[in-house]
C-alpha cells in the first residue's frame, strides 16, 4: 500500500514539476544558511534547497532526526563493520549523524538512483526525498510516503517539526532537544 502511494506521489510531483517548467512558480525555502528545515506551498517541493547534513555538518540536530525518519520510513539498510546489512529502525532515530546514518543514506541514495552516492544529505538527496511528501493538511500535518512506513511531520508557519518523545520540536540544524 505504501509503495502504491509512493509511486502515486511521484507522479504528482512530476506533474507539478512540469507545470513549473511551463511557466508556473516554485515555492522554495530560503537557500542560504537555513537554521531550520522549512518550506511553503505544496510540501513536495520543500526540501530541494535545504542545507547539508553529514557526519561533519549539522551531525547532532533535529534536522538529522528528520532525515533519519525518512531512512526509517523507507526501510533503509546500513552496513556494519563486517559488511552485514541491518534495517534502519525507529530506535536509530537519535539526531546523531553517525556511521549508521551515513551508511543508510548511501543505501537510500543508491536505491533512488542518485548521481552522488556519498552518504551526504544535500540538495539532490533532500530534493528527491521531498517528492514523497504530501500536505500540509489541517494542523500543518505533512506525510512522507515511505516504502515501508508512512510517517508524519508538521509544518507550521513554514517551519518543519519532528516528533521527539511525544512532543513536536523544530527541525533545527543547530540543536536537538
Amino acid at each position: 500500500m505504501a509503495r502504491h502511494k509512493r509511486l502515486l506521489g511521484s507522479a504528482v510531483a512530476v506533474t507539478a514539476g512540469a507545470a513549473i517548467a511551463l511557466g508556473g512558480t516554485a515555492s522554495l525555502a530560503q537557500a542560504s544558511g537555513p537554521h531550520v528545515v522549512d518550506g511553503k506551498g505544496a510540501a513536495h517541493n520543500d526540501w530541494g534547497d535545504e542545507g547539508t547534513l553529514s557526519r561533519h555538518s549539522h551531525a547532532n540536530s533535529n534536522a538529522t532526526r528528520l532525515w533519519q525518519t525518512v531512512l526509517y520510513a523507507d526501510g533503509a539498510k546500513w552496513k556494519d563493520g563486517n559488511g552485514n546489512r541491518h534495517t534502519f529502525k525507529k530506535s536509530d532515530i537519535d539526531g546523531n549523524f553517525g556511521r549508521k546514518t551515513e551508511s543508510a543514506t548511501k543505501w537510500w541514495q543508491h536505491h533512488e538512483d542518485l548521481e552522488d552516492v556519498d552518504g551526504i544529505v544535500g540538495k539532490e538527496t533532500f530534493g528527491v526525498a521531498d517528492d514523497f511528501l504530501d500536505g500540509p493538511r489541517g494542523g500543518g500535518h505533512v506525510t512522507y510516503s515511505g516504502y515501508k512506513h508512512d510517517t508524519g511531520f508538521k509544518r507550521l508557519s513554514g517551519t518543519y517539526y519532528v516528533k521527539i518523545d511525544g512532543h513536536w520540536k523544530k527541525a533545527a540544524y543547530n540543536w536537538r532537544g
